[in-house]
């Protein structure tokens, strides 16, 4: 059954755009799921038999409209054989859930900038995204999207789960430090030295559990932070 999604994209208005959503994309539905022409077409390729096998593959177009979509490019819109053209064209001939997918801040053309046969585009539910809030706006682009292109089940990797054991550990070492305090003053019929120093035993490792606990958490944060 296809489940892909095509990028139709103009290089000379968001190449370097496309690239990090293409990206951001394969995370979410994985390589295999995601079709963008420099990254899938071998070369000596016929383009046009390439395009047409990934549009019958495929179930959502994004068209990607950046600030210079039009101005700069947009007259290769009423040439005929314009490659972008007929991305679009050929999509909407075969009902594909086509999204326009505004970029920083573009707007949507008017429909005297565009060819007839493009006119349908701008009935479509567009998306917007913007580089202030990649990684939200790419989120809400793929959850929009995942009725028709399943999401990748998240796998716990080995390094996610020896965190957790490690987290637990803590949490033992914790809870010992604290079981260790109390027994000092409340159970054992120790002197007072003794007592201080199962005091002191304990303290030090409720504290030094949660000073690794504490670092632990600081590098997931970062980690969070470096993947978006």
């Amino acid at each position: 059954m296809s489940s892909k999604i095509f990028i139709s994209y103009r290089r000379a208005d968001s190449a370097d755009f496309t690239v990090a959503l293409y990206n951001e994309l394969v995370k979410y539905f994985g390589t295999a799921a995601v079709f963008k022409d420099i990254n899938k077409i071998p070369p000596g390729m016929d383009f046009s038999e390439v395009l047409e096998q990934a549009l019958d593959d495929s179930v959502v177009v994004l068209v990607l409209i950046g600030p210079t979509w039009i101005s700069e490019s947009g007259h290769r819109l009423f040439q005929e054989h314009d490659w972008v053209r007929q991305e679009i064209v050929r999509s909407l001939e075969r009902d594909l859930r086509v999204v326009p997918v505004l970029l920083n801040g573009a707007d949507l053309p008017q429909r005297k900038q565009l060819p007839p046969d493009l006119h349908p585009l701008l009935n479509r539910q567009l998306a917007r995204v913007d580089n202030r809030r990649f990684a939200y706006d790419i989120e809400q682009l793929a959850r929009g999207i995942s009725d028709l292109v399943p999401l990748r089940r998240k796998r716990t990797s080995p390094t996610t789960r020896w965190d957790n054991v490690f987290k637990a550990i803590i949490l033992l070492l914790m809870l010992i430090g604290i079981g260790l305090v109390g027994f000092a003053w409340t159970v054992s019929e120790g002197d007072f030295k003794e007592k201080v120093f199962m005091s002191v035993l304990g303290s030090s490792a409720v504290l030094g559990g949660w000073a690794a606990f504490t670092r632990q958490r600081w590098i997931e944060l970062r980690a969070n932070q470096l993947r978006e």
